[in-house]
């Protein structure tokens, strides 16, 4: 039996499928070995949700949702507002089914609405290791630019 799948974004920290995404958030981050508590993840994907720079969705299959992708945008004098995807997962009985690809699309097809020429992803050692992340993304058509991504911690 084939599911039904939909793309739906979410539109506030009010929305019945915001705790959905916390909990696809949580499993994500936990999968892959982040240390980032429930708590805080809810705290800032409703900062996000508040944020009309951010966009965050769904994708719902058999009537729950089943995966999750989040988008932020910044303004740089080079380019103009660039979107970033910053999370992107998919349940493991899910995968495989178009459902990571057509949240991509959606993310794309949002950053375009609000200007954006290009789209980014960070890809860590460890997503490149376990998923081969950059054939993923190359297969929807993201190139490497070349550039390395440093982080400064700005708090003690």
């Amino acid at each position: 039996m084939t599911s039904r799948i939909s793309i739906r974004p979410i539109a506030s920290a009010a929305d019945p499928v915001r705790d959905a995404a916390v909990d696809l958030l949580a499993r994500f981050f936990q999968e892959e070995g982040f240390s980032t508590p429930r708590r805080r993840i809810g705290e800032n994907l409703d900062r996000m949700l508040a944020d009309d720079t951010c966009w965050v969705a769904t994708a719902v299959a058999d009537d729950r949702p089943v995966g999750v992708v989040t988008v932020t945008t910044m303004l740089y004098v080079e380019w103009g507002r660039l979107a970033e995807i910053g999370d992107l997962y998919v349940l493991r009985e899910y995968r495989g089914r178009g459902l990571a690809r057509g949240l991509v699309a959606a993310a794309a097809g949002w950053s375009r609405e609000r200007g954006c020429p290009n789209a980014f992803v960070t890809i860590t050692p460890d997503g490149e290791a376990r998923h081969q992340l950059s054939r993923f993304y190359q297969r929807l058509d993201f190139k490497s630019d070349g550039r390395t991504t440093m982080t400064m911690a700005l708090s003690g």
